[in-house]
């Protein structure tokens, strides 16, 4: 027998972060007298923080300064933790979607975030048994490599051995949809995106919530083909 495996990044899908990214990173950049515009803001959508930075300054013609990039990350990443400790909101119906997709499939998150953020989140929220295994940052080279992606499916099968895995990437960007296409996995993405980006990925749903069992199955078995 099948069995599915989610793959699900944090950022978008599980947690509300794109307003206080955009506040972090607005804060970042102000120091180096770089105004983030939406346009620019878009060049990060769905990537690391440190790619996201080294995007935006070589979009705006910055000076190829590795250590000016590397405090601009630094101050980011601090100006969302600052931001995230006062609150940081799973997405609406999150919470009932994971119970009930969990009996079903495993879950596994692979995630543009760092370690710290998705352990503050989920051990907040309680969710943090639900998940196996936890691929953050730390772990591989970031999205839209297949690296998150091969490291995920190696793991599970290590935790799962003998069982008949089928991966599928629930991703919020075109970035991550890539990378799961490059690991060859199918993928799902969620949320508000422009439809040429919903138009890489094999579905398209408006929220977790939206993401049931049927649906699950119809998509691994489609992916599997």
């Amino acid at each position: 027998m099948e069995v599915p495996v989610l793959l699900v990044e944090f950022e978008g899908v599980l947690a509300d972060t794109a307003a206080l990214r955009a506040s972090a990173l607005t804060e970042a950049m102000a120091a180096d007298g770089i105004v983030l515009t939406a346009d620019l803001f878009r060049l990060a959508d769905g990537r690391s923080v440190e790619d996201g930075v080294t995007r935006i300054r070589a979009a705006v013609d910055a000076a190829d300064d590795p250590t000016a990039a590397e405090l601009c990350r630094l101050r980011a990443e601090r100006a969302f933790a600052e931001r995230a400790g006062k609150g940081l909101a799973l997405q609406p119906g999150a919470r009932a979607a994971l119970e009930r997709l969990s009996s079903v499939a495993r879950l596994a998150i692979v995630t543009r975030a760092s370690r710290r953020e998705v352990e503050f989140v989920l051990g907040l929220g309680g969710l943090d048994a639900l998940f196996r295994p936890v691929i953050t940052i730390e772990d591989a080279a970031p999205k839209p490599a297949a690296a998150p992606y091969e490291a995920a499916l190696k793991r599970v099968a290590e935790l799962f051995p003998g069982q008949v895995l089928r991966g599928l990437a629930v991703e919020d960007s075109v970035v991550g949809v890539r990378a799961a296409r490059a690991a060859g996995l199918g993928s799902v993405i969620v949320g508000p995106v422009q439809p040429q980006d919903a138009m890489e990925a094999d579905s398209w749903v408006e929220s977790l919530a939206d993401l049931t069992p049927e649906r699950v199955r119809t998509l691994v078995t489609h992916a599997a083909k």
